[in-house]
Order: C-alpha cells, then sequence, then structure tokens
C-alpha cells in the first residue's frame, strides 16, 4: 500500500471510497488464474459513476495504472495489477436500476452478481441466458469485459448477444454512452461490441443495459454415459447436424468422471469413459418427442446408457455438480492449469483425441470438460506440484496449437489477459496486433488502463 497515494484519493474520493483493510489488499493482489500475486498500490472501490470518473481523471494526469476488477472470478489474470497503481473495484456499484417487462430490458450496475440479476428476472417470467459457471459469484461488469458464455451459449449466446448499451468512463474522466435502449441500432461504429471482451483494457463500465427474453416454459434433462470422450464429442455432432438444438451439452471426460466418483459427487455404479448432459427447452407441447429423439440419437451415436432427470430437484443436483467440477479439481490439484480452448463443433472428436495424445507425450494427467454444443473445452492439465515453466509452456503450446490447427481459438470465454498474451500470435497475425494496439491507444494513449494484458511484451 503506498499510504501517500492512498491520502491523495482519500482526499479526492473521500474516507469510504478506500478501505484500508489488509485482507481486502491480499484479495485484490489475485485472482482466480493460480498466477501468483501482484499487490497494488491503492485500492478505490467508488460509489457511483461521477466517482469512477474522477478517479480516472486523476490517474491520467497522474500518470498512474488503473486495474479494473469485478468479483475476481477471472481465470486469465485479467484482474492482476501487473504494474501495479490503482485497483479499482465495481463492489459497491451493484445496483438493479430497472427491469422493463416491456421493453425486454434490464439496466444494471456493473458490481451486481449475474445469479442474482437471473433469480429477479426469472420471477418477473423473463430470461437472461448467459450462465457462467461462477453465477452465483461473478459480476456482469467481469462478464461484459471477458465477453462470457456458459453452458446455453450454444443455443442462446455470450454476453455479447444481450449488450444492448453501456455507458463507460476512460482514463482521463470522460464518460461515454455507448449503443440504445433498442434490439436494433446500426449508427455508426459499434462500440458497444468493442467494448465488450476488451478485458478492461480501453474503458471501465458503470452501467449497463441487458437485453432479457420470455423464460423457457418447459426444460428436460438428461445424461449419457460413453466409453470413452471421443464418443460423446461424436454424440455431439450427430445432435447438432441433425438439428437438434439443446439449451446446453456437458461433456465430462473419463478423469472428470473419476475425480467425482473420488469427491462423492458422482456415484453410479459402472466404469463411465466420458458423460454428457444435455438440457432440452421449449414449449410444453411436444416436449416428449422432443426428448424422445435427442436420446435416441445419443444412443444412436454410442452411449450405453441414459438416464433422464424426472425431478426438478435432481435436475438441480446434476447442474451443481457440473459447476462445481472446477472447484473440486482445485481442490484436488491446487496447481493445475486450466485452460478453455474453443474448435468448431465438427472438430471437437478429433480435439479430443488430440488431448489424449498430448497427455501421453507430456505424461501429464490433462483432463476435459466444457460447453461441448459450441466446442468450448475447458482443459485442465492436472499436475500435484508446480510444472517448471519449460514444461507448463511446452504442454500450452501443444494444446493451442492443436486448437488453432482445427480452426478454434486459445480462449472461448475467459479471455486473453496476462495468462495467455504471449501466445497470442499463434492466432492472430502481426498485423492484426498492431491495429488493436492503435485502437487502444485512441481510448487510452499513455496506456495505464489495464496495462500488460491481451498484448505480447513489445
Amino acid at each position: 500500500m503506498d499510504e501517500r497515494l492512498c491520502h491523495r484519493l482519500e482526499q479526492l474520493l473521500g474516507a469510504t471510497a478506500l478501505p484500508r483493510e489488509a485482507a481486502l489488499y491480499q484479495a485484490c493482489a489475485r485472482d482466480e488464474s493460480n498466477l501468483g500475486s501482484y499487490p497494488p498500490d491503492a485500492v478505490v472501490v467508488p460509489a457511483d459513476a461521477r466517482e469512477l470518473a474522477l478517479l480516472l481523471e486523476f490517474a491520467g494526469a497522474e500518470g498512474v495504472p488503473v486495474t479494473p476488477r469485478g468479483a475476481g472470478t477471472g481465470k486469465s489474470g485479467g484482474a492482476l495489477a501487473v504494474r501495479g497503481g490503482i485497483v479499482v473495484s465495481t463492489a459497491r456499484m451493484n445496483r438493479l436500476l430497472e427491469i422493463d417487462e416491456a421493453d425486454l430490458v434490464a439496466v444494471v450496475e456493473p458490481g451486481l452478481i449475474t445469479g442474482a440479476l437471473c433469480e429477479a428476472v426469472q420471477e418477473r417470467g423473463l430470461f437472461y441466458p448467459p450462465d457462467p459457471a461462477s453465477l452465483l459469484s461473478c459480476s456482469l461488469g467481469g462478464n461484459v469485459a471477458e465477453n462470457a458464455g456458459g453452458p446455453r451459449a450454444f443455443k442462446y449466446g455470450v454476453t455479447r448477444h444481450y449488450t444492448l448499451a453501456l455507458e463507460v468512463a476512460l482514463i482521463g474522466g470522460q464518460r461515454l454512452s455507448l449503443g440504445r435502449r433498442s434490439t436494433k441500432s446500426v449508427t455508426g461504429y459499434d462500440l458497444v461490441g468493442l467494448m465488450v471482451g476488451s478485458e478492461g483494457t480501453l474503458g471501465v463500465i458503470s452501467k449497463i443495459t441487458l437485453r432479457l427474453i420470455p423464460l423457457p416454459m418447459q426444460q428436460q434433462l438428461f445424461v449419457a454415459m460413453f466409453d470413452d470422450a471421443v464418443a460423446a464429442g461424436t454424440a455431439v455432432t450427430r445432435l447438432v447436424t441433425a438439428g437438434v438444438r439443446p439449451s446446453a451439452m456437458e461433456l465430462l471426460d473419463a478423469q472428470i468422471v473419476e475425480h467425482l466418483r473420488q469427491s462423492g459427487r458422482w456415484s453410479a455404479r459402472g466404469q463411465v469413459g466420458a458423460i454428457l448432459m444435455v438440457e432440452l427447452d421449449g414449449p410444453e407441447e411436444g416436449a416428449v418427442e422432443r426428448l424422445e429423439r435427442a436420446a435416441g440419437l445419443t444412443e444412436s451415436a454410442g452411449a450405453s446408457e441414459v438416464v433422464v432427470a424426472t425431478d426438478a430437484g435432481r435436475c438441480r443436483a446434476l447442474w451443481e455438480m457440473r459447476r462445481q467440477v472446477s472447484v473440486m479439481l482445485r481442490d484436488a490439484c491446487p496447481h493445475k492449469l486450466s485452460e478453455d480452448i474453443a474448435v468448431p463443433c465438427g472438430a471437437l472428436p478429433e480435439m479430443l483425441r488430440r488431448l489424449d495424445r498430448i497427455a501421453v507425450d507430456h505424461q501429464l494427467e490433462v483432463a476435459a470438460y466444457g460447453h461441448a454444443g459450441d466446442g468450448n473445452l475447458h482443459v485442465n492439465i492436472l499436475s500435484p506440484e508446480p510444472l517448471e515453466p519449460a514444461s507448463r509452456d511446452a504442454v500450452l503450446l501443444a494444446i493451442f496449437r492443436a486448437a488453432i490447427s482445427l480452426g478454434g481459438t486459445l480462449s472461448g470465454e475467459h479471455g486473453i489477459g496476462l495468462a495467455k498474451r504471449d501466445f497470442l500470435p499463434l492466432e492472430q497475425e502481426a498485423g492484426q496486433i498492431a491495429v488493436q494496439r492503435q485502437l487502444k491507444r485512441v481510448f487510452d494513449p499513455q496506456e495505464l488502463l489495464n496495462p500488460g494484458k491481451i498484448f505480447p511484451d513489445a
């Protein structure tokens, strides 16, 4: 903590915006990426957009780096203050400002927890589909900054598809109102789309207008068991090409199933090489036929058993099991590496085959799970001890090259941040990276906002 800097900020914003608790500073030095500790010089928790703009005006005038922080659940190091300076937390800017049932929009502040919005709109018969696994703890501002997805992204899309308008503050204190409340708007450049997924490197969000849809009337869930993950991936391709559009399809490979069994979260008898969770939704009319067709397709693709969740309680338990996978793996392997590659749906079986080969070649346990419908796999390298940097980079390079060679990407939803910035040239050519650097300097000429993220050091 830099006492001189904190004192000046306290004079500007008041004592409430400058908490001094050691526990807060320790928390703000880390996120869920396991990339180490980066203590900030000051932590500022503004109450509103005015205080946020004052802070960014100060930072621009004084040349102090600013790192935006939501709930700290990110896995790419995006909220780490790698160059010190100020961490600005949106924790106090957490109000649900409006739910409009006629316009089908919600207006929120960035610190609102995603699950709180989902619950509030559901009580009105409405639905906000993006559902990252951490929805009970992650914030909507962080979701927008990372363009978060989740299990339902296959059918309903990601955060970008639901972000209609933003209010943001730039370094120097300028405030911008971007986008409109209407579903369609093609006036000028799509600056809302530019901000979504920019990982806090262009501006700091102070208000978000989100699109809502009517709540689906009927939901059904079944679990299909397979001999191996490749067979499960093939079943995903079979479902998609047959025109089945589940609201979610989650794949868990043999290593994940075994860890679930050891933790007591999975108790089914018999050896299971992979699990495919398939959720369907839609009108009540035709629900039985939808379920039978989808289940039948998984069986014809090689499922050894299909089990239907017959009540809401069982559905909740299965989804809770799925949402706890990352936490379970972290408890079992505190030094695990977690990546979130994505490939085209048709390439999913081949990507799973290549992961098996990579595990053998590098003599490491590799466990994969994720949103199979859109080809988004969370690939975990499980090791009881931290990997040596050369071994770590070698296995990551193999995984990333495999994904990119199949037409995929380094990141499906976690972002690049600090974790993958040095691998960015694998996917993007030098000219594309150079244009993005120039674009950042338009919004942030001094390169003070979330510095050291996305792009490799020059």
